[in-house]
């Protein structure tokens, strides 16, 4: 995955889901360089910076599949899954 100390990530999430002008916006605006930073965003906040709906339903769908796959390289990284077994060849 990413690292998440760009916003690369973001912008390539907001353009999967064809919300890329709200880039700036969440970056600057809401102060989102982080995917754990959504968990501070609230729907309210998405409708200030224009956002519909429709839109912000995506976007959350698409925030807590992210996080899905995060928690599963993390866990998978813990337990050594994912990587070669040292000592073996």
């Amino acid at each position: 995955m990413q690292s998440e100390e760009g916003t690369d990530w973001l912008l390539e999430l907001l353009t999967e889901l064809q919300l890329q002008q709200y880039f700036l916006r969440i970056r600057d605006e809401l102060n989102v360089t982080r995917l754990s930073h959504f968990e501070y965003v609230k729907n309210e906040d998405l409708e200030k910076i224009g956002m519909g709906r429709p839109g912000q339903r995506r976007l959350w769908e698409a925030v807590k599949r992210r996080k899905a796959m995060c928690k599963r390289k993390s866990w998978m990284s813990k337990v050594g899954l994912g990587q070669g077994h040292p000592g073996q060849g």
